[in-house]
């Protein structure tokens, strides 16, 4: 379900409209969150790590409005609740995606997840759910602890649904760190509200 946003009263009406043209209106942010904790609790609790981290990482951006807003045949809608797609390693080391409804709690996320991960490894498909706009693009590159990131992209400034990439998960200070790439389109969101997504899933990392 979705609404329509009425951008006339939008705080970022005048920045919507400044980007709205721009012929590469994305923006990138790349840093590292410490996930130790998520990932002692889904050890001990035979959950999927990447699942739990891919769970609050939804749980954040839902969170937040501009990261629910998307471009709708010229208009902005604002959906209820946003899912994910994301990339799954075959076996002949190419990749497909896969889908995954958000839910209510972690331990149903986790049961789901694990049952889509099988169906979407048989069909080995890009088309998953590409009609949809609620949803996040998610990759995954578990080889490199990258400090920056860069999609392939069609410069295609209708293009409204981030992309968050997890990288590596490494050792620092102690600590399990992963680096965590968000992707944005400026005329649907800035900075400030990429960074209240960092700080938010890293408060909900912390909390589990």
């Amino acid at each position: 379900m979705y609404k329509k946003v009425n951008v006339n009263s939008w705080a970022r009406r005048s920045t919507h409209e400044f980007f709205r043209d721009y012929a590469d209106p994305f923006f990138n942010f790349s840093a590292s969150l410490d996930v130790g904790r998520a990932c002692r609790y889904a050890k001990e609790n035979g959950l999927a790590t990447s699942l739990t981290l891919l769970y609050y990482s939804l749980l954040a951006a839902n969170e937040i409005r501009e990261f629910r807003i998307r471009l709708l045949e010229e208009e902005l809608v604002e959906f209820d609740r946003i899912h994910a797609t994301q990339t799954i390693l075959n076996d002949d080391e190419t990749f497909s995606f896969a889908y995954f409804e958000m839910k209510d709690d972690l331990l149903e996320f986790d049961r789901s997840g694990k049952e889509a991960k099988e169906k979407y490894r048989s069909l080995r498909s890009f088309d998953v759910e590409s009609d949809r706009l609620d949803l996040i693009y998610y990759s995954v590159i578990p080889w490199v602890s990258f400090t920056s990131f860069k999609h392939a992209s069609r410069l295609d400034p209708r293009q409204t649904v981030p992309r968050i990439v997890f990288g590596k998960i490494y050792e620092e200070a102690g600590s399990k760190k992963m680096p965590l790439s968000v992707e944005a389109n400026h005329a649907i969101m800035d900075g400030f509200h990429v960074g209240k997504f960092f700080n938010s899933f890293q408060e909900l990392l912390d909390a589990v």
